[in-house]
């Protein structure tokens, strides 16, 4: 009866642990879930950026047949950080 009541505290103290670490994991999991959805949101962010920059540029070309080498540096530079900050969200997002 000793060895029976030994073997059900072990018992119990295994199911503990494992429901202890259950919470664990099951609070990461829920981070991690919380940290897509920010980058989510910051990809679809840039995405919109990009496309208004895109749209700038292309109402800029139109009223400007030649572009000042200035300023299509500054929009080059403009749109190349974009494509950075995406390029890093969606890294984030596959690791």
């Amino acid at each position: 009866m000793l060895a029976l009541k030994s073997s059900l505290e072990q018992l119990q103290e295994k199911l503990q642990l494992l429901i202890k670490q259950y919470g664990v994991l099951d609070k990461e999991n829920q981070q991690l879930k919380a940290a897509v959805t920010k980058q989510e949101n910051k990809n679809k962010e840039l995405l919109e950026q990009l496309n208004e920059s895109k749209h700038q540029l292309t109402a800029s070309r139109m009223h400007q047949s030649e572009m000042n080498p200035a300023d299509k540096e500054k929009w080059v530079k403009q749109i190349d950080q974009y494509i950075k900050e995406i390029d890093t969200a969606i890294k984030n997002l596959n690791p």
